[in-house]
């Protein structure tokens, strides 16, 4: 991370903020926790790696880009930490895709070809390889085996083992059965790249359901849903974007929720979380004992998570 002159001046500076802060907290000049220190200025670290890949480029288009992405990323989080701007995690980074791939395009249109780059690195001389000739064929006369096939070669060597290998290719060449578990009709579906995914807009009859997203938002409302009796089981993973998932308040009805954001904040029925990797894992009380149950297992790598009763 801190390579170079200006990365050892980084790191230097770092530790020497951090020695001066726990100094000036032990002889009781300032009353900081080091937990919220580290809670609050965690994104630091990520503009520090990302300003010392910029130092470090040499002038390589993609080691700048990726510098620049990873320190825009840190200043984000640090400004969200501070209470400098209140954009959302999901909103930042639905902004930030199309910016990224523009500049991925200009960065593709405009940096020197390869073959420019590589007469800059090297002389004015070219190296050629000498052609090395193939070797020449052997002479079938030399041996009866040389002048047919290795399987013939091989029957005539060993008769007994060729019809055994033959009988077991016969064997292997018979059809087999396939045997698939579930009915595609058993089970809800739904995947996305680049927008919104949305389930209950109108009243559907709710069954397992396996949900899947890129970039965008993730909505789930249940209240429209007819839930059947037992457990029923919904996983939702997203990589960019929020969660929100919408339950009815009824009191024969039991939420189990298992929850988990590498960046992002969560609000999990009565239950707080967010910063980095957070989780958090509730169930409705009596859970067990209700006659319909739904088990969330939602993941998202960056975005924040909302499951809410509604009623």
């Amino acid at each position: 991370m801190f390579r170079g002159w200006t990365g050892r001046m980084f790191g230097g500076l770092l530790l020497l903020a951090a020695g001066v802060l726990l100094l000036l907290n032990m002889m009781g000049y300032i009353h900081v926790s080091p937990g919220e220190l580290f809670a609050t200025y965690w994104p630091v670290f990520v503009i520090l790696a990302g300003l010392s890949q910029l130092t470090n480029s040499a002038r390589q288009y993609g080691s700048i880009f990726g510098g620049l992405v990873v320190t825009v990323v840190g200043a984000f989080f640090l400004a969200r930490n501070l209470d400098f701007i209140t954009l959302s995690v999901g909103d930042f980074f639905r902004y930030a895709v199309p910016v990224v791939l523009i500049a991925a395009g200009l960065s593709v249109m405009f940096r020197p070809s390869r073959r420019q780059r590589s007469d800059l690195g090297s002389g004015s001389g070219s190296y050629e390889e000498p052609v090395i000739p193939p070797p020449p064929p052997l002479d079938p006369s030399l041996d009866p085996h040389f002048g047919s096939t290795l399987d013939e070669a091989f029957e005539q060597a060993f008769p007994d083992e060729s019809k055994k290998r033959r009988e077991q290719e016969e064997k292997h060449k018979q059809p087999k059965h396939e045997y698939r578990n579930a009915d595609p009709d058993d089970k809800i579906n739904r995947s996305g790249f680049i927008g919104d995914v949305r389930l209950g807009d109108q009243y559907f009859e709710l069954k397992p359901a396996n949900i899947s997203h890129f970039i965008g938002d993730t909505i789930i409302d249940l209240t429209k849903a007819q839930i059947p009796y037992g457990e029923t089981k919904i996983n939702v993973s997203a990589f960019i974007g929020d969660v929100k998932v919408f339950v009815p308040a009824d009191a024969d009805l039991g939420i189990s929720v298992a929850s988990n954001s590498l960046i992002g904040d969560m609000k999990v029925l009565q239950e707080k979380s967010g910063g980095f990797m957070s989780n958090i894992n509730s169930k409705t009380p009596n859970y067990n004992e209700t006659s319909k149950r739904i088990k969330l297992n939602v993941s998202v790598f960056v975005g924040d998570i909302r499951i809410n009763r509604v009623g």
